[in-house]
């Protein structure tokens, strides 16, 4: 397609930026960039293999904590004079079976020989019951979280805990547009890098829940920030179909991470030493911070040429493409550089663009874009509700099983591993299947799949049974999860790409900050949590029923 083949819009522009003169921008300048850099080229896929890597720093910080939670046995600890009693005794005789309660009784005037208590009262079960104060773990795993600050009985605040991260992750969500659309992808990726890294790295050093809390909250702004924008700066890198299968390529190593922290977290069982090796060896990735490219995309939707120009130029090189290049590609750009930036243009050129055309092109944009304006307003409005209602859905099923499959029982090592392996073949599977299907119909059926297998935990009578159909539809919800940022990213013009995007993390981090509480229902029907997941299944595949197709 040439430059002039393209529909530019005439006239005046409006105050506000329409729906149809945003299309047509970004469809000039995906075409301009697309013959600058190629669809899918050798520097483009060096970029993308390293950006993926930062999808798995921040599963870590997200994923870990199931381990550092991992439930383990405990009881009301006995007192001094009774250490020497029989363990299984003591727990038979002196509490209930949950480990909370304790008999009411003075159990300084009992006397222990050989292992044995000689005169426990005969009276024991007519008296009541008190609180434990103080409890002992099985040591048959080290130091966990709620090991270290008793988070059992009444002072188990997991379910708090937890929430403080997805809180942060959710702020992250929201605000993580804004900021890399204001500042771009750039420093805002490798700026947030730094504070995750940082701050998980003190987060070992925690003296108390609350301090443990309140750094969680700032790491889960950091991580959905590393998230989101690492994703939209390789989506934004390539063109074509290679957007759709690098978009999915780029949530691979969220799976594969998934079996490298079960493993990690067999071999190291302290929390403490388990959270810094998976935050400050990560600070290495700053090593990259100055040859890292920023989003070709957002920088001609800037205006920013000079950096563009040299971008091209650094590709072009890298693929031995220099000499292809035409002499006067500048002016060609600055036919998609939006009016309002077109003043930073001044002295560089810029006044020697003529034509009617380039005059049309430049007046795609002008004035401030409010980016909720935009996702809520024209024709994208529908577009933005429907987003909130997939995303919510899709994340209360992905990680209701992902962060609570433990809860179905089984080994939680093993368990994550296989599950985290399955994923990873499911979600390079959906790439030939995307291809082939079409995007929205895999979406459909990889929403609608998970949902039936929830809810066909119900017809299967063994605990094996359910625990099977459990991790068939995490990892086919693990391909949804895969797919859906790229069909959310398209949906969306360039200046508003990342704020859309954002929005979608912002019900997932709603569907997170849920999913703990999902799972407080098992306390009323065992396969409760599983059936709401069902139904969140259904409902999300109705409303990718009900989204545009997007190529």
């Amino acid at each position: 397609m040439e430059l002039s083949d393209l529909p530019l819009p005439s006239g005046e522009a409006s105050p506000m930026l329409q729906s149809r003169d945003l299309e047509e921008l970004e469809q000039l300048q995906t075409t301009l960039l697309e013959r600058f850099f190629g669809a899918m080229s050798r520097w483009q896929g060096h970029w993308c293999c390293l950006l993926s890597i930062f999808q798995a720093i921040c599963t870590f910080h997200i994923f870990i904590y199931v381990f550092q939670t991992a439930p383990k046995d405990f009881w009301c600890a006995p007192p001094a004079n009774l250490n020497q009693m029989n363990l299984s005794e003591w727990r038979n005789l002196s509490q209930t079976s949950d480990g909370c309660l304790l008999l009411d009784l003075d159990y300084s005037q009992l006397i222990v020989e050989d292992g044995q208590v000689t005169n426990w009262p005969a009276n024991a079960s007519d008296l009541g019951y008190r609180q434990c104060q103080d409890f002992e773990f099985s040591d048959n795993d080290a130091l966990t979280l709620v090991q270290e600050f008793e988070l059992v009985c009444g002072r188990d605040i997991l379910s708090l805990v937890e929430t403080c991260f997805l809180v942060g992750a959710a702020a992250g969500a929201v605000l993580s547009g804004w900021i890399s659309d204001r500042f771009g992808r750039r420093h805002t990726l490798m700026a947030f890098v730094t504070i995750q890294s940082v701050f998980g790295g003190i987060l070992a050093f925690s003296t108390s829940v609350a301090m443990f809390m309140s750094l969680r909250v700032i790491i889960g702004f950091a991580s959905m920030t590393v998230t989101v924008v690492s994703f939209v700066l390789v989506v934004e890198l390539v063109s074509g179909k290679w957007r759709t299968v690098i978009g999915i390529l780029n949530i691979l190593p969220v799976a594969v991470t998934y079996v490298l922290a079960s493993g990690m977290a067999y071999l190291i069982r302290d929390w403490r030493i388990l959270q810094l090796v998976i935050s400050w060896p990560w600070l290495i990735m700053l090593g990259i911070w100055f040859w890292l490219p920023e989003s070709p995309r957002w920088l001609l939707a800037q205006g920013r040429l000079d950096e563009l120009c040299g971008l091209i130029e650094r590709a072009a090189k890298t693929n031995g493409t220099s000499s292809q290049l035409p002499t006067n590609y500048r002016k060609t750009l600055e036919a998609a550089v939006p009016r309002e930036v077109q003043p930073q243009q001044e002295g560089a050129g810029s006044e020697e663009v003529k034509g009617d055309s380039l005059e049309a092109a430049s007046s795609h944009q002008s004035g401030h874009v409010n980016p909720l304006l935009v996702v809520f307003g024209g024709k994208y409005w529908r577009t933005t509700c429907l987003t909130l209602i997939i995303w919510l859905t899709l994340i209360i099923i992905y990680f209701g099983l992902t962060l609570h499959l433990s809860n179905l029982g089984g080994n939680i090592y093993i368990n994550n591993a296989v599950a985290g392996t399955i994923e990873a073949v499911s979600i390079c599977t959906s790439i030939l299947v995307v291809l082939k299907a079409g995007i929205r119909r895999s979406l459909i059926g990889y929403m609608l799949l998970p949902g039936l297998c929830c809810l066909a935990t119900n017809l299967v009578p063994s605990q094996t049974g359910v625990i099977a159909l459990a991790t068939i539809a995490k990892c086919l919800i693990g391909a949804n999860n895969a797919i859906i940022p790229t069909y959310t990213a398209m949906q969306y013009p360039t200046i508003v790409r990342n704020f859309g995007v954002g929005m979608g993390n912002l019900a997932a981090g709603i569907g997170l900050i849920l999913v703990p509480f999902l799972w407080h229902l098992e306390h009323i029907d065992a396969l409760l949590p599983l059936n709401v997941m069902g139904v969140c299944g259904l409902i999300g595949a109705i409303a990718i029923c009900l989204m545009k197709d997007v190529n």
